[in-house]
């Protein structure tokens, strides 16, 4: 290995919980950079701030706006899947919950070697992962041919990592690589690391539990004041996710199917419908990384300043939008922020 870093290659600690990841800024890093698909120059950017890590797979075209990359080290493959391209707005929250996020259907998941306690994961999640299964290269090579052809056989390091949409398509991505490595009769590589960042819950507690289960190189960080890894799970305590200065969303007026209520009120209406979902399919959707693995990130949960001026709907989701920031995520781990080109 030399000096060469790999990603979550120290196994998560159960006395401490909260305990970071080896190369978690890397897997940051790399999850940043697939958003600089949207302006053709993620080798580039990998050049500049990642030399050791070279691009070896890059779908042609993204499939309903789901994207990744494959970077390699020499060591390691890391699979690095891009998050939706979220616009902070009243509008965009409600389309993406609805459509991108999908969470009021649950199908069940199959890429796993037991069925008996019912996985099931978000009609979104599904699809998304569906969408990755089909990107192909130049070549024509899928994710899953690639890595059949370069990593598998090798029994070379593995990782797969994101942020926002990207983190929760990593979190089932994982596992599906992982059952189609088994199936074709290859042998685990000695690590296999799933590094989430900002990821929305979009999963039971059984998928849950046999993700913990299954590997033991993952961690989950997360803002503990971004609203978007709480969407599913705490969305009642998003109306009370920022302090002043920030504005209340018990002030915030918006119009939901129809009616004009408070943003809280509508957080308050969503849970709800998540609730008849949960109990409809006798499925409650819960994190993974439950025991240890969780990192915790804006412990002091910083407010970020915003342009006071704008009505109040605008800054409150301009926050959300800092909040969630992938360079702010950076940030708080410690590394500068990242600029596509």
């Amino acid at each position: 290995m030399g000096s060469r870093i790999v990603i979550g290659e120290n196994s998560q600690n159960v006395n401490d919980p909260g305990s970071r990841a080896i190369g978690d800024v890397i897997a940051m890093q790399l999850a940043s950079i697939t958003y600089c698909s949207l302006t053709n120059n993620v080798k580039s950017t990998l050049e500049k701030y990642l030399p050791e890590w070279k691009l070896v797979w890059e779908p042609v075209q993204a499939i309903q706006g789901n994207w990744a990359f494959i970077a390699f080290n020499g060591v390691q493959y890391v699979l690095a899947i891009r998050g939706s391209i979220l616009n902070f707005s009243w509008g965009a929250f409600d389309d993406w919950f609805k459509q991108d996020f999908n969470i009021l259907k649950q199908v069940p998941w199959t890429y796993t070697f037991d069925t008996s306690t019912k996985p099931m994961i978000s009609q979104g999640s599904h699809e998304g992962l569906q969408n990755l299964m089909q990107l192909k290269d130049s070549n024509g090579d899928t994710i899953l041919g690639f890595l059949q052809d370069n990593a598998f056989p090798q029994q070379k390091f593995l990782c797969v990592t994101g942020h926002s949409l990207g983190a929760n398509l990593a979190t089932v991505a994982g596992p599906w690589l992982r059952y189609e490595l088994l199936k074709g009769g290859y042998k685990m590589p000695a690590i296999f690391s799933i590094l989430t960042f900002a990821a929305p819950t979009s999963w039971n507690s059984a998928f849950a539990e046999q993700f913990d289960n299954d590997f033991t190189n993952t961690w989950r960080y997360y803002n503990e004041i971004d609203i978007v890894p709480y969407s599913a799970t705490d969305i009642i305590g998003l109306g009370n996710l920022y302090s002043p200065p920030a504005p209340s969303a018990h002030k915030i007026s918006v119009t939901y199917d129809g009616k004009t209520i408070t943003l809280s009120e509508v957080f308050d209406a969503i849970a709800i419908l998540i609730d008849g979902c949960e109990l409809y399919y006798d499925s409650a959707y819960t994190h993974v990384n439950q025991k240890r693995g969780s990192v915790p990130l804006n412990t002091d949960r910083h407010i970020f300043p915003v342009k006071n001026t704008d009505p109040f709907i605008e800054q409150w989701f301009a926050e959300a939008g800092k909040q969630h920031d992938h360079n702010n995520y950076l940030s708080w781990l410690g590394a500068p922020p990242l600029n596509c080109g």
